[in-house]
């Protein structure tokens, strides 16, 4: 199948740094190796500029019935909270607490 230009551009989420690391949405998961395109966390060293780990935090089943890249969910923002843990909406309004500490992702609804 072949792609259309149907698909709008994903939300330019700005990273965070928070004690010496940056976390960022992983621009395209498939590219990077993984089983979807968007939906992943990366938390990179800033002095080293090496990745520390990498998280999914979300499921984005695909319907194989249905093209493609318009079934892509990337996130929509992305907030530090009071805790050090970190808020993440998606393109679909769901929205899912990251912590950091444990590398854990869960529904924030």
């Amino acid at each position: 199948m072949t792609k259309s230009g149907s698909r709008i551009p994903a939300p330019v989420v700005t990273p965070i740094i928070h004690n010496g690391v940056r976390y960022e949405q992983v621009p395209n998961g498939l590219l990077a190796g993984f089983e979807q395109m968007g939906g992943y966390l990366v938390a990179i060293d800033e002095s080293t500029g090496s990745t520390l780990w990498t998280l999914k935090v979300y499921d984005n089943l695909r319907k194989p019935e249905k093209e493609g890249d318009v079934q892509d969910v990337f996130f929509k923002s992305m907030a530090l909270q009071a805790d050090g843990t970190l808020l993440i909406e998606n393109e679909r309004g769901k929205k899912f607490i990251v912590d950091p500490a444990k590398q854990s992702s869960t529904p924030s609804d």
